[in-house]
């Protein structure tokens, strides 16, 4: 008998507990925040750096592209062609005295304390012949200030030998084997 009061006094303790607990409204939450890490977030100076990789370093400057920006731009039939790929670069100019000429160039586009830090180029190129065009280019300068935006119609000339452009279409080359061999597993 006294177990059977227990259970009866355990089960009402519980009904009472719920009923309590049904009154509430639910609260609308977005969802906990999983996020664990022993790592601080990166700042966003630090994403932006991570975002490029670096393909040239010379007197002029550093030439690098965006990791995520090579496409394949013309489609056909519904397909994209894999001979005509664009991607977005990137020129760190390091050289004193074209820097110089550039500040010069844009002085009346300038802030106050601010100089010619880079310049953004979409490049497209046709792998098969092995040419390439620019189709737009934007000035920026130390305090991300857009000094010139040019876009221009693209027209394909030869790539250079030793220049950033044949070093961008084996980049480009790359990408397209690495897609076939990604799409052939």
């Amino acid at each position: 008998m006294k177990k059977l009061i227990v259970l009866l006094m355990t089960l009402f303790c519980c009904a009472t507990a719920f009923a309590a607990d049904a009154d509430k409204k639910p609260a609308t939450q977005e969802g906990m925040n999983w996020e664990i890490s022993m790592m601080p977030k990166p700042s966003e100076e630090e994403q932006e750096q991570a975002r490029w990789s670096i393909v040239v370093e010379n007197n002029v400057g550093i030439y690098a592209y965006d990791m995520d920006s090579l496409t394949f731009s013309k489609v056909t039939n519904g397909l994209p062609d894999k001979n005509i790929i664009s991607v977005l670069t990137k020129t760190v100019f390091t050289d004193k005295d074209m820097l110089k000429k550039l500040n010069e160039k844009y002085k009346a586009s300038l802030t106050k304390k601010e100089k010619v830090q880079y310049c953004e180029i979409v490049m497209t190129f046709n792998l098969q012949d092995k040419t390439y065009g620019v189709e737009v280019m934007d000035v920026y300068g130390s305090k991300k200030t857009l000094l010139s935006h040019q876009a221009k119609e693209l027209k394909f000339v030869p790539v250079p030998a030793g220049s950033f452009a044949e070093a961008m279409l084996e980049v480009c080359q790359q990408a397209v084997a690495a897609d076939a061999q990604a799409a052939a597993k």
